[in-house]
């Protein structure tokens, strides 16, 4: 079997396919599947401040002849108690040393907020940290997510705040929901971003008939 060992900003791991934060990694026993049917990294399911996920949160797109060609979304971050997420990280850690486990993080825009969870999810032996600059919905309302990553001045702060308590490598995932994604990349570099993650969420709109509307 060929060797598709990876090093992506300074990260090890055993292969270069790793599940985005989502869903399907919103736990550990999901994580642990998924390292099972070999997948080299995942991305933990974004943590935060405590939030309430709405039902139904999914729906279906098609074209009229297949039945589904896409998903819309309106999750949120996860809805998990945030010391539960980082046991399950270090227990998922110990049990699959040589698989790679980044945090996704956001929290509201305070230096003091983002010192304390960067502390605690570093703990946990995770590999590296994914700054969600990208959420667009529910979130950016509360002043995160995107509303952080499409003002370049923002993305650069936060970054910087984290780049000095951080001591692993830090990821910033970037909104597509900006008319030019170049400054805010830029912005994450000049904080002191290890790499950058293109791209979170699109927004969109679901249930419309463009033929009669």
């Amino acid at each position: 079997m060929a060797d598709l060992t990876t090093k992506f900003a300074g990260i090890e791991s055993p292969n270069p396919f790793w599940l985005a934060s989502a869903p399907p990694t919103n736990m550990g026993s999901m994580v642990e599947r998924a390292f099972d049917a070999g997948w080299g990294g995942a991305v933990w399911k974004t943590l935060g401040e405590p939030i309430v996920n709405v039902s139904s949160r999914l729906a279906a797109i098609d074209n009229g002849t297949n039945r589904m060609i896409g998903l819309n979304n309106i999750e949120l971050i996860t809805d998990r108690p945030l010391d539960v997420n980082l046991k399950e990280i270090y227990e998922c850690k110990k049990k699959y040393p040589k698989n790679t486990v980044i945090v996704s993080l956001m929290v509201e825009s305070k230096r003091e907020a983002w010192h304390e969870i960067v502390k605690k999810a570093q703990d946990t032996g995770a590999d590296g940290f994914e700054l969600n600059f990208g959420c667009p919905h529910g979130m950016s309302e509360r002043g995160m997510g995107a509303a952080m990553g499409q003002v370049p001045e923002y993305t650069c702060m936060v970054t910087e705040w984290v780049k000095e308590v951080s001591e692993l490598p830090v990821i910033v995932k970037l909104t597509p929901n900006v008319t030019n994604i170049v400054p805010p990349a830029q912005a994450a570099v000049k904080g002191g971003a290890d790499a950058l993650s293109l791209i979170n969420t699109i927004n969109s709109v679901i249930g419309v008939d463009l033929d009669t509307m």
